[in-house]
Parts: C-alpha cells; sequence; structure tokens
C-alpha cells in the first residue's frame, strides 16, 4: 500500500506540469501542440516515475533506547573506544571455529548474533563506523543478556520496549540451558566409551561409575529405576548414585518409592544388615537437609508413595523398638523437566558395556 501511494503521488507530480502546459499550448497554438506536449507527459511519467521510486530513501531503523538515556548515558559506561573493543570481541563469537558442527549455540554464540542483526537493520558493517549513540545502544544491549536477572531488569528500563529486550534474554536463557545439557550429555558420550579401554574389567557398576569424568544423572537415574534390590551389587551402584550430590531429585525420589517394594528396610532389619539401613537413614536426613539441589528430570509420583514409605518406616520401627525414623519431606511432589535419556547399552550386573553395535552410539 505505502509503495501505490508512493507511486500515484510521484505521479501526480509528474502530470501537474504537464496538464498546465496542455492546457496553454491548446489555447495558444492548437490541437497539434497540445496532442505533443501531452504524448511528452506520458513519456515522462513511463520511464521516471519507476527511476524515482527505486530512488525512495529506505526507512530508518527504529531507536532502542529511550531518549532521555541518548541524551544523558549511564556514567559507568567506559570510554567510546572500550567500548567498541568490547563489542568487537561480543561480535567474534558469532563465529566459533571450534564449535560442534551439530551442537547447540552457546549463550555467547547468541549475543553475538543479535548484535549482528541491530548492526544490519542499521546498516553497519563495522562497529569503527558507528556514531557514539549506537555504540552506547549496542553496549547496553550487550550487557542487558548477558547480565543477572535483576540487573537486567534495570537496564531494560532504559530502552523504549522493555518487554521485547527481556523476551530475548530470556530466550538466550532457554538456548544456554539447552547448550548446557548438551554439553553435559556429549560429556557422559565420551567418558562412557573409555570404560571399554581399560585394561581389567570393573568387578561392579560401582567401580565403573566412580572413574567416570562426568555427571551422568540420565545413566544414574537409569540405575535406580532398574536395579534390582537383592542384588547386592546393583543395590550398593543405586546408593552410590543418589549419595551424589548432583543426583537429581527425581532420582532420589524415585528410589524412596521403591523401597515399600519387597518391604526392604525390614528385610535388612532381619537380616542384621546395618550399613543398608544406615544409608537410608542419611539419605531420608540428606533429603530434610536440602542437600539435592539439582533437578531437571520430570518426575510424577503415585498417589500413595508417601504413605506406602510412611508404613514401612512405622513396620521398622515397630520391628526394631528404635525411634522412628523422620518422613522425607517435599520429596514425593510432582517435578516439572525433561524425560530422563535412555541408557540400555549398560550392563548393571557386571558393570561392562559390551562391544558397540549399529545404532548404540545413540543410547549411550
Amino acid at each position: 500500500m505505502d509503495v501505490l501511494i508512493h507511486r500515484m503521488l510521484l505521479t501526480a507530480l509528474a502530470l501537474g506540469p504537464g496538464l498546465i502546459a496542455f492546457a496553454l499550448a491548446f489555447l495558444f497554438f492548437g490541437w497539434p501542440a497540445a496532442l505533443a506536449i501531452l504524448a511528452a507527459c506520458g513519456l515522462a511519467v513511463v520511464v521516471l516515475v519507476p527511476y524515482l521510486s527505486r530512488m525512495r530513501p529506505k526507512a530508518r531503523a527504529p531507536a532502542l533506547l529511550r531518549k532521555t538515556v541518548l541524551r544523558n548515558p549511564p556514567t559507568d559506561l567506559p570510554a567510546l573506544d572500550l567500548q567498541r573493543g568490547e563489542l568487537n570481541r561480543a561480535l567474534a563469537a558469532a563465529m566459533d571455529p571450534n564449535a560442534e558442527f551439530h551442537a547447540p549455540p552457546t549463550r555467547e554464540n547468541s549475543v553475538a548474533r543479535i548484535l549482528s542483526r541491530v548492526l544490519d537493520a542499521w546498516g553497519i558493517a563495522d562497529t569503527a563506523t558507528l556514531p557514539p549513540d549506537k555504540v552506547v545502544t549496542l553496549t547496553l544491549l550487550r550487557r542487558l543478556l548477558t547480565a543477572p536477572p535483576g540487573e537486567a531488569g534495570r537496564i531494560a528500563q532504559m530502552f523504549q520496549r522493555p518487554h521485547v529486550v527481556l523476551g530475548l534474554r530470556d530466550e538466550i536463557d532457554r538456548i544456554a540451558h539447552a547448550r548446557e545439557e548438551y554439553d553435559r550429555a556429549f560429556a557422559a558420550y565420551q567418558a562412557t566409551p573409555r570404560t571399554r579401554r581399560r585394561g581389567t574389567p570393573a568387578k561392579s557398576l560401582t567401580d565403573t561409575l566412580g572413574p567416570l569424568e562426568t555427571a551422568d544423572i540420565d545413566l544414574w537415574h537409569h540405575i535406580v529405576c532398574h536395579h534390582d534390590p537383592e542384588d547386592p551389587a546393583q543395590r550398593a551402584a543405586a546408593l552410590w548414585c543418589v549419595a551424589q550430590p548432583a543426583c537429581d531429585r527425581a532420582t532420589v525420589a524415585a528410589y524412596l518409592a521403591q523401597l515399600p517394594d519387597g518391604s526392604q528396610l525390614q528385610e535388612a532389619a532381619r537380616n542384621g544388615d546395618r550399613p543398608f539401613l544406615e544409608n537410608i537413614h542419611n539419605l531420608i536426613e540428606r533429603c530434610n537437609a536440602g542437600y539435592y539441589s539439582h533437578q531437571e528430570l520430570n518426575f510424577l509420583p503415585s498417589p500413595r508413595a508417601e504413605a506406602r514409605l510412611a508404613a514401612e518406616l512405622d513396620a521398622l520401627a515397630d520391628l526394631t523398638g528404635e525411634a522412628r525414623w523422620p518422613d522425607p519431606k517435599h520429596i514425593f511432589v510432582p517435578l516439572s523437566g525433561r524425560a530422563p535419556r535412555p541408557r540400555p547399552v549398560w550392563e548393571r550386573a557386571t558393570g561392562r558395556i559390551p562391544p558397540r553395535t549399529p545404532g548404540s552410539a545413540d543410547n549411550l
């Protein structure tokens, strides 16, 4: 619509003088001269209007900062040359030569791409040619995208549309979280095959878990949810997993929910298995002390999970004649998060990983 109106205005400007010339030629010289003038005007419209349309100046990119901020920039900003240097270093992260081909972008990559798009909108390719007001604008935008939430909220008020720039920052947070998940999973993938190359096979799964060089919360969850509590090695591996500080709250909850199955605490008391009972008592105390803060996996407890464990603790106290243990607090609650990734190639009974088969690498 804007293009159509623009062309109509140009046509009117071209025809206006022509119509006046046509009327004068008709009055003084007659039809032949008037028709010649009219033909010349028509030719001018056909030739000049498309040419002038292409010469229309591009719309200016809207200013991002409030006018008051542009007039009085924050006093904590460094000198313009230093700001340009910071921007150049931030923009350099847009092309990371060491980035993995399939890896999600990092926080630095994402910030650099946003800054590059702003420069493209301004039609500027080099920060050396940026006028001072745009240097300040990009510097504050970069600070907002990398600042803690409170500081980012303060900087956002300097922009004309705070909710838009804060939305960009939220999106960068989501991208950065995805990259953290990728790095953790990739580190687990790299660490896992190395267990095949160690000379002496592991005696148990716990022997394999200890030397792993990364916290693989998906592997820990897999072991806890699928271990055989009657197999001492598998039971020890599950206990090792829930004792780790980085163990996910969903994994701890899943482990505690399994204890009433087979009356594990009562059986341990009857068999005189004090180390196992002490491990479970310590686990509950850690839960109630807020030891487990990592929560990334989803968990939906069964409706009776809390009541079943409470009944098992009641029966244990009756059986041993000792003081009843406290119930774990705030553990059997729905947890939102991602689904645990499968780890099917691990042999829980032996702690070994069989030779790689086609397609198995995706599920290490």
